[in-house]
């Protein structure tokens, strides 16, 4: 039985001598995904990238192939991911937004101060929708507008101040 194994042994051919010329009617099974040759006639996948030998190129399959993933499906729609919560709240009070554009037009120097007053007020207003409406919200947004209009009432008048201190200063150096 050792006799009979070593001369198939010595018969046998070596694989890097195989060549189409060796065996002239046998299909060349070619993954084209990797570019492996395939060992096998009969072989139904490569066995570098594990790609369906009998399939077409798909536009995925180099990348696929580098990362051995093919055979793997990507099905996000179906996958079961818990859901995100918004880390925003959601806002439904337009007088609310209303007030924080206001207050943001009310940063603009000197002609921002023309925007304080109506910042105050529409805030104001949007506190009181927001109490009577609950589940609108807005209520955190409009209290930080009118908090916020305080600030830059201070940094309006320092402006408007320093615009008329100034001529005040060069007149006497």
């Amino acid at each position: 039985m050792k006799r009979q194994r070593a001369r198939e042994q010595e018969n046998r051919i070596p694989r890097d001598t195989i060549t189409s010329y060796s065996r002239p009617f046998a299909p060349s099974l070619t993954c084209v995904a990797c570019g492996t040759q395939a060992e096998r006639d009969n072989a139904k996948y490569c066995l570098v990238c594990g790609k369906t030998l009998s399939e077409d190129y798909q536009p995925l399959d180099t990348l696929r192939s580098s990362q051995h993933l093919q055979g793997k499906a990507f099905l996000v729609e179906n996958a079961e991911t818990e859901e995100i919560t918004d880390l925003f709240e959601v806002n439904r009070n337009t007088v609310s937004e209303m007030a924080w554009a206001s207050f943001v037009y009310s940063m603009v120097p000197y002609i921002g101060v023309l925007f304080i007053p109506f910042t105050l007020i529409v805030g104001t207003y949007g506190v009181g929708v927001a109490i009577r409406h609950p589940k609108a919200g807005g209520k955190k947004l409009s209290l930080m507008s009118i908090g916020l209009s305080f600030f830059v009432l201070g940094i309006q008048i320092f402006l408007w101040w320093l615009l008329y201190i100034i001529p005040e200063l060069s007149g006497k150096i």
